[in-house]
């Protein structure tokens, strides 16, 4: 089984929002969206409360007449999962939903839908066992139809109940029921060794999660991969024998002497007493066989160091490395299935570990044949991949009073949904594994996006943005995202504005082309070839932007796009001389051509005298701007 969604309601910043999980499910977004919280509504249900139980603080934004609630939807129901869950999943069903409450007065329950007898579920939810026996007998007493049996004990009634149904299937309805062990370690959890839910926080200290302990890292991995039985059974045998013959060496040393006090305490004792007597001997030796456990220690060189003396960067490598053979350790099936939930996983960690950290978790929760579920909180790029945008819930806070937090995420269909009638859909997945992926990957993070074709518009607008203060753009959180050509532009914008990222875009209408072509002496049939491009490229880009389709546009600024007639180059040259200058004096001064190199375009427009086109600062001023499509 594995997690096919979410809900959480009324806890801390979620009031209430729902998630559906892939294989791996990557959460981004800004500090303070929730992304930390998901992964803790998720351990609480299934791990409890770690650091105590919740209290009314951890009710979102003092609701505290409301209980929280986190529900939980599994999917990939295997033949094992439903014969463990029984009742809870019935052979027409393909989920099986679970929620844990906590009610305003601090109670926590956790419930299932089950095919039962509707007037059973008060009795089956009695606080203790003698309420089920008497309401059990109330139902019994009331209602002779049903012929229910006696019970003479709160197991007996659940047994006659179980009984009754399995009798009753026709009058069975769905049915929330109350349960406390579908999760845990006793023998009677449900769960156990169906689904282990794993979190690592940013905070996690490696020497507690290398403890042999059943709860942590190493622990599990343990119980998965080493088999204590017969070791403990030897040496449970060598404390019973080591308990008689501590006893025989009691009885040889002591035995005459204790037989002789004994005797002689009798005769006294006899005399105010009689009919009783005493005994002295040796105490029974206690002797208790311990569980065999194991420790976890860092060998540096030949030095022999505790976890904890260890850096950040190590325990976090450490901790990394026990994940990824926990995920190993059970990747067969029989074990169930292994979720690790990682908060920050670049944490600490060199920016090639962190790709190679990356690249395994994926390789393993991609692999069919193994049973591993992902999902992250992260704000790196290294645990994306621009093709797998669909597996991206990008979470966004707003600045109300009582803020809401919003879920965004993208599938494969509705960016074609949009892209219909300008691209092909049997060629996105081919245009999506081309050039615009690596941008892509750091634009999701971005507070707003701003599309341009290539680097050269890249380089040009933040060197604008410098202009007002060095860097002043990207701390505004603004990525300039140069897609490598205008048709790749609509495609990229699709995603971005479906993940909730507001995103402006710029393209070339290229209108000049013939005349630098035939100037350049190109030929005649190649250049008819491109402009024909052009005006296909011009009408498909205004048909996704909702313009009216022309051949070559004129320059335009709108809410979500702006074009430039012909190219960027040629309006630098016809509405900011003093720009062309300061490159040309850069090229002269450093030898070296610096047409179309970023760091020069961007330094120079950093630096040129003159005044900025209008236009370039009313087209960054709305790609600033909180737009949407």
């Amino acid at each position: 089984m594995r997690i096919k969604n979410i809900s959480v309601k009324n806890f801390r910043s979620l009031k209430d929002v729902e998630i559906e999980f892939d294989d791996i499910t990557t959460l981004i977004g800004p500090n303070g969206a929730g992304k930390s919280t998901v992964l803790r509504a998720l351990d609480w249900f299934f791990n409890g409360s770690k650091g105590g139980d919740l209290t009314n603080e951890d009710c979102s934004y003092g609701a505290v007449d409301q209980p929280i609630e986190v529900q939980v939807t599994f999917d990939s129901l295997t033949a094992a999962d439903r014969q463990v869950l029984g009742k809870y999943v019935t052979a027409e069903m393909d989920t099986f939903t679970a929620w844990k409450t906590r009610t305003s007065d601090g109670a926590e329950t956790l419930s299932a839908n089950a095919k039962g007898f509707p007037p059973f579920t008060p009795i089956k939810n009695a606080p203790n066992a003698t309420e089920k026996k008497n309401r059990y007998k109330e139902l019994r007493d009331s209602s002779p139809e049903l012929n229910l049996r006696a019970a003479s004990s709160g197991t007996a009634a659940e047994e006659a109940m179980t009984e009754w149904e399995a009798e009753h299937i026709d009058l069975l309805e769905d049915v929330p029921e109350v349960q406390t062990n579908f999760f845990g370690f006793n023998s009677n959890a449900k769960m156990n060794g169906l689904f282990d839910f794993v979190l690592v926080t940013a905070d996690l200290r490696a020497s507690e999660e290398s403890q042999d302990a059943k709860s942590t890292i190493i622990g599990r991995i343990l119980e998965r991969s080493v088999d204590r039985t017969l070791a403990d059974e030897r040496v449970t045998e060598i404390v019973e024998q080591s308990r008689r013959d501590q006893q025989a060496v009691y009885d040889e040393a002591f035995g005459e002497q204790l037989a002789q006090i004994t005797s002689d305490l009798n005769v006294v004792v006899e005399g105010y007493t009689p009919g009783r007597s005493v005994s002295v001997k040796p105490a029974d030796v206690e002797l208790k066989a311990p569980r065999t456990t194991f420790q976890v220690s860092i060998l540096d060189g030949s030095t022999e160091t505790s976890v904890e003396r260890q850096g950040h960067g190590f325990q976090r490598t450490l901790l990394i490395s026990a994940l990824q053979m926990l995920a190993q350790s059970g990747a067969a099936g029989e074990e169930g299935v292994i979720c690790l939930a990682i908060e920050e996983p670049e944490l600490f960690q060199h920016p090639i570990q962190a790709q190679a950290f990356a690249k395994v978790l994926r390789t393993l929760a991609e692999d069919d044949s193994k049973s591993i579920q992902v999902t992250y909180a992260t704000h790196s790029p290294y645990f994306i991949e621009a093709q797998k945008f669909h597996q991206v819930r990008r979470m966004t806070r707003s600045g109300a009073e009582q803020p809401e937090v919003t879920v965004h995420s993208a599938t494969l269909d509705d960016v074609k949904i949009r892209l219909n009638g300008t691209i092909n859909s049997s060629s996105v997945e081919s245009q999506l594994d081309g050039t615009i992926s690596n941008q892509l990957s750091t634009a999701i993070f971005a507070d707003r996006a701003f599309l341009v074709e290539g680097t050269t518009e890249c380089a040009v607008f933040y060197g604008l943005g410098d202009r007002s203060g060095v860097g002043s753009l990207e701390a505004l959180g603004l990525s300039i995202v140069p897609v490598s050509g205008k048709m790749n532009i609509p495609l990229a914008h699709a995603i971005l504005d479906e993940l909730g990222v507001p995103v402006y875009a710029l393209f070339d209408a290229d209108a000049g082309h013939e005349a630098r072509a035939t100037a350049n002496g190109k030929d005649i049939a190649k250049i008819a070839v491109d402009v024909q491009n052009h005006i296909r490229e011009n009408r498909n880009l205004l048909t996704y932007f909702g313009l009216p389709e022309v051949d070559f546009p004129s320059e335009t600024v709108e809410e979500n796009v702006a074009i430039f007639e012909d190219h960027l180059e040629g309006y630098l040259q016809n509405n900011w001389p003093e720009w062309m200058t300061e490159l040309s004096e850069l090229e002269t001064a450093s030898g070296v051509s610096a047409r179309k190199n970023h760091g020069a375009y961007r330094r120079v427009t950093l630096s040129a005298g003159g005044t900025v086109p209008p236009v370039f600062e009313e087209v960054l001023a709305r790609a600033c701007r909180e737009q949407r499509s």
